[in-house]
């Protein structure tokens, strides 16, 4: 019996994470385009955290593949992954390292990050 009770609560757990969103997050769900964009083989220019006291948000600054200079909003939901596909935190990324990034734009032009993978 304390077996099923601990798998019961087990579960309980998993399935209420699955619900969690961010508000910020999902007021941006209304305003995002309906297509996803890419970025294959991007070099990072650069990468800035967020700063609360300086009211700046995490941002990477890739250039793509026709030199053009993209700014992408890095949210807490934005999926990091290194070579080998393992999650990483934004500091793990560095200037001049290629990158694949999956990204929406909102009506405002704002680029906001869904995955930024490294590449080899």
């Amino acid at each position: 019996m304390l077996r099923f009770v601990f798998i019961f609560l087990i579960l309980a757990q998993v399935w209420g994470n699955t619900h969690w969103a961010y508000a910020d997050d999902l007021a941006l769900a209304d305003t995002l385009s309906v297509a996803p964009h890419s970025i294959l083989g991007g070099i990072i220019k650069s990468v800035s955290s967020a700063d609360s006291t300086k009211g700046t948000k995490s941002e990477i600054v890739v250039i793509d593949a026709s030199n053009k200079t993209i700014h992408i909003l890095v949210t807490p939901t934005t999926t990091l992954w290194d070579v080998d596909a393992k999650a990483i935190m934004l500091d793990k990324f560095l200037p001049k390292a290629h990158v694949n990034i999956i990204y929406l734009t909102t009506e405002e032009g704002i680029n906001i990050g869904k995955s930024i993978k490294i590449l080899k």
